[in-house]
């Protein structure tokens, strides 16, 4: 029988341990090997590897394309980032003052429905709206005497129309988090501070605000990483990147490289450069950010 010292050092890693297998098998393993696999060129239609050592990253970083999808991801985060987190936050001030449990249980409901849709059913949909004869968009476009646009197929409105598909898919589930946050603040201290004559405005800034900062932090880090995940999906369905690759984005790229082109080992360079990336500005959030985070 093992001795009870044991059983206590053990009783850790039994907890511990299927987390720790499953991080091991589905995120460390596939991540050193997209490591190792961006030194060789490799692809399905042939089974040999050739070391190209540095050269994929070399190409990479002096492709034009690679550059037109670096800048057009950083439009896409400067756009949806700020309405991801923002929108929702003000929604969520407003839904927690909605007096009546139906009408707050309906706009909750409606708010957070596209959250529920995939990308491709979203995305569908929307080729509808943006159909440049018969979209709706159009349609209303025309009653207010505005002129039909080529939503999808215009390079100055292609970006733009993908980043309206992907606030509107995305948006509830960092309105749940800001409402579940708001929820708990606690309502002696609401009330003393209506006592004390705080107006609604200064209420929500200096009091509510602060207290569920730490939920605006995790949602702000978790929207800039799922971000570039989510318009993949847009992109892939309404615009495939164009016009001219002026939708395209990082991980658009990547997906052309690897499972259009078959050259997994560029592909997988692209992957280390976007996973740098995302590592060094998520540092910056957390080395800057969080010290106005106030977790009392």
């Amino acid at each position: 029988m093992m001795p009870a010292w044991r059983r206590i050092a053990a009783s850790p890693w039994l907890f511990a341990g299927p987390a720790v297998a499953a991080a091991t098998v589905f995120v460390w393993l596939p991540m050193g090997a997209t490591l190792v696999l961006s030194f060789f060129d490799w692809s399905l239609l042939r089974q040999e590897a050739t070391w190209r050592g540095l050269n994929h990253y070399r190409g990479t970083l002096a492709n034009p394309d690679f550059h037109l999808a670096l800048g057009n991801t950083g439009l896409y985060l400067a756009a949806l980032v700020p309405l991801q987190v923002g929108v929702p936050l003000a929604l969520a001030f407003a839904l927690v003052r909605v007096r009546g449990g139906f009408l707050a249980r309906l706009y909750r409901t409606v708010l957070f429905a596209p959250s529920v849709l995939s990308f491709p059913v979203a995305a569908v949909v929307w080729l509808w709206l943006f159909n440049p004869t018969v979209g709706y968009l159009n349609t209303l476009a025309g009653t207010l005497g505005v002129a039909p646009q080529r939503w999808l197929s215009d390079p100055d409105l292609a970006l733009w129309s993908v980043v309206a598909v992907a606030f509107w898919k995305s948006f509830g589930l960092n309105l749940l988090i800001f409402l579940a946050a708001l929820a708990n603040v606690p309502n002696d201290v609401t009330e003393a501070a209506r006592i004390d004559g705080a107006g609604p405005w200064r209420q929500a800034f200096d009091i509510e605000l602060p207290l569920i900062s730490p939920a605006l932090f995790f949602a702000a880090v978790t929207t800039f990483i799922v971000v570039l995940d989510e318009i993949v999906g847009a992109v892939d369905v309404l615009t495939e990147g164009g016009p001219y690759r002026t939708s395209s984005n990082l991980l658009y790229f990547l997906y052309e490289r690897g499972f259009r082109h078959f050259q997994f080992g560029e592909a997988a360079a692209v992957a280390v450069v976007i996973a740098a990336i995302v590592a060094g500005i998520t540092w910056a959030q957390f080395r800057f950010g969080e010290r106005h985070v106030h977790y009392d």
